[in-house]
C-alpha cells in the first residue's frame, strides 16, 4: 500500500515532534489550518487521527479543515489524511537567470567584526538577564534549541546579579562577546525562518565563536515572553535576535518585555509600535524596492494592466506601501485591483481574486504570500487558465518552483542581524541602525511577453 492510498498505515514516530499545546478555548479554524500547512512544509503526509489528537479536537473538524484546504488547492486529500501539494513543483525548472538586486554582501559585512581569539575568557563582567528571575528556564537540546521545564524563582535567581555590558571596558566587552551566547527567537519552522536561524548559528560560530540558543515563537500556548524569559535566564546570553508576534493578543506583552529588557535586542522583519519609548536595531526586507523591481519586470514584458493580491501577514503592509508609491506615478502601468487580507484556504477569497482578474482584464499580478499564489494557480487551472499563457504572476516571499519570485536571501538577513547584534553587544551606546535588504528577483518564466496590439500573451 503506497502513501497515496492510505495515510494511516505509517507506523513511524509521531510526525509532529513537539506540537504546541492548544489554548484552553481551542484553536481557531484559521490557526488549525495554518498549523496543518506548516506541518506539511516538513512532512509529506498528515493523518486525521494524529491532527485531531494533537489539536484536541474531533476527526470531523480536521476532515472539514483538510477539505477546505484541498478545495483551495493547498493540500491533496487521501484516505485518512492529506499529502503536501507537489503538482506545482513537478516542473522543477532550474533558475536559469536571476537578478541579484541586493547590494548587501554577507561576508563583507562580517569582516572586521570577528573576534581575535576563540580562547578569550570572560572577564568579571556578565550580562544581566533582562527581566530578573524567570519562573521558567530553557534546557538546551543537542541542537541548541530550547526544551522548557518549570523551575522555582529561587533556582533562576542566580543569574540576575551580573553587571551589564555597558559597565564593561571595550576590551572586556570583546572577551564577554567571544565567550557568550546569542538567543534567537523566530517563528516556527516555515519558509525562510529555519534557514535564517541555522545561518545565524553557523555564522556566529565561524566568525565569533558564539553559540546560538534558539526558541520558536509562533502558536505557543503561554505568552511569547516566556520564551524570551527562557533565553534571558541563561547567564551566558549576551543578546537576543527576535521577530515578535503580530498577534494582537500576544504582541503588546512582548513589546513591553523588550522595552524593559537590558540585553541588546535586534529585530528581524518586524516594526515596533510607533509610540514605543525605546528604539531597536533592525533588519528588514526592502519590500517597496522589491515591488518596484517586480513591476518593472512586468513592464519589460509589455504588461500595463497589473493587480496586487495580499494575504494577512506581518510584511503585507510594506508591500502595499511599495505598490501605492509606484502606482502614484504609474508611468504606463494601470492598477486594475488591490485586494488585501485574503486567506488562501477561504474559497470565497480566492474566487474573488480570480473573478476580479478576469473582469478587469488584468494581464499580470503580484501575489503574497506563497500559499495564496498556490491557491490562485489551482483555481485558475480549474477554469482552464494557465500561468503564464493566460496570466503572468510573481509571488513575493515565495518558494513555489514554477513561479517567478521576489524574496530575500536567508544568508543576507542572518548576516545583517548578526552584525548588528554583535556591534550592539560590543558598544551598547552606538547609534541605532536599520538595515534594509532588497529582495532578489528569481525569474522562473511565469511572466510572458504581451502582444501589445491585442493586450494578451504571445
Amino acid at each position: 500500500m503506497n502513501q497515496a492510498e492510505s495515510a494511516t498505515e505509517n507506523g513511524g514516530q509521531d510526525q509532529a515532534g513537539e506540537f504546541p499545546e492548544p489554548p484552553v478555548s481551542g484553536w481557531l479554524p484559521a490557526q488549525r489550518r495554518e498549523l496543518i500547512l506548516n506541518m506539511l512544509l516538513r512532512e509529506n503526509v498528515v493523518r486525521v487521527s494524529d491532527l485531531a489528537r494533537m489539536m484536541r479536537t474531533t476527526d470531523i473538524t480536521i476532515r472539514r479543515d483538510l477539505n477546505i484546504l484541498s478545495k483551495a488547492g493547498l493540500v491533496r486529500r487521501v484516505r485518512g489524511g492529506a499529502l503536501a501539494v507537489k503538482s506545482l513543483d513537478s516542473q522543477d525548472q532550474s533558475v536559469g537567470s536571476f537578478a541579484t538586486s541586493s547590494s548587501y554582501n554577507a561576508d563583507a559585512a562580517l569582516t572586521g567584526l570577528s573576534g581575535s581569539s576563540n580562547k578569550a575568557e570572560a572577564a568579571s563582567t556578565n550580562v544581566v538577564t533582562g527581566r530578573g528571575a524567570s519562573s521558567r528556564t530553557g534546557r538546551r537540546n543537542g541542537d541548541g534549541s530550547l526544551s522548557r521545564k518549570k523551575i522555582s524563582k529561587a533556582e533562576a535567581s542566580g543569574s540576575t546579579s551580573n553587571p551589564t555590558m555597558g559597565e564593561a571596558t571595550g576590551q572586556d566587552r570583546a572577551a564577554v562577546v567571544q565567550a557568550g551566547r546569542i538567543g534567537v527567537a523566530l517563528p516556527e519552522p516555515s519558509f525562510i525562518w529555519p534557514s535564517v536561524t541555522e545561518t545565524i548559528r553557523r555564522m556566529a560560530a565561524e566568525h565569533y565563536g558564539l553559540q546560538v540558543i534558539s526558541g520558536e515563537t509562533s502558536y505557543e500556548t503561554y505568552p511569547e515572553v516566556d520564551i524570551l524569559d527562557d533565553l534571558a535566564a541563561d547567564p551566558q546570553i549576551r543578546g537576543i535576535i527576535v521577530a515578535p508576534s503580530v498577534d494582537p493578543a500576544i504582541g503588546p506583552t512582548t513589546w513591553q518585555w523588550l522595552t524593559k529588557c537590558r540585553l541588546p535586542v535586534t529585530l528581524l522583519e518586524r516594526h515596533p509600535p510607533r509610540w514605543l519609548p525605546v528604539f531597536f536595531d533592525s533588519v528588514h526586507t526592502d519590500h517597496p524596492a522589491g515591488v518596484r523591481r517586480g513591476l518593472q519586470h512586468f513592464r519589460q514584458h509589455g504588461h500595463h494592466r497589473v493587480g496586487l493580491a495580499l494575504g494577512h501577514t506581518p510584511t503585507a503592509a510594506d508591500i502595499e506601501l511599495g505598490w501605492r508609491l509606484m502606482m502614484e506615478e504609474g508611468d504606463g502601468l494601470e492598477q486594475t485591483f488591490l485586494l488585501k487580507d485574503k486567506q488562501p484556504y477561504v474559497a470565497e477569497d480566492v474566487e474573488q481574486i480570480v473573478t476580479t482578474i478576469l473582469k478587469t482584464h488584468t494581464t499580470a499580478v503580484l501575489v503574497h504570500p506563497d500559499y495564496l499564489s498556490i491557491a490562485l494557480v489551482q483555481a485558475l487551472e480549474r477554469r482552464g487558465l494557465r500561468i503564464p499563457r493566460d496570466l503572468s504572476m510573481i509571488t513575493i516571499d515565495g518558494y513555489t518552483k514554477r513561479l517567478t519570485v521576489l524574496r530575500s536571501s536567508a544568508q543576507d538577513l542572518a548576516a545583517a542581524a548578526l552584525r548588528l547584534q554583535v556591534r550592539r553587544m560590543r558598544n551598547p551606546d552606538q547609534r541605532i541602525e536599520h538595515v534594509r535588504i532588497e529582495p532578489t528577483l528569481i525569474d522562473r518564466g511565469s511572466v510572458a511577453d504581451i502582444d501589445e496590439e491585442h493586450g494578451r500573451p504571445y
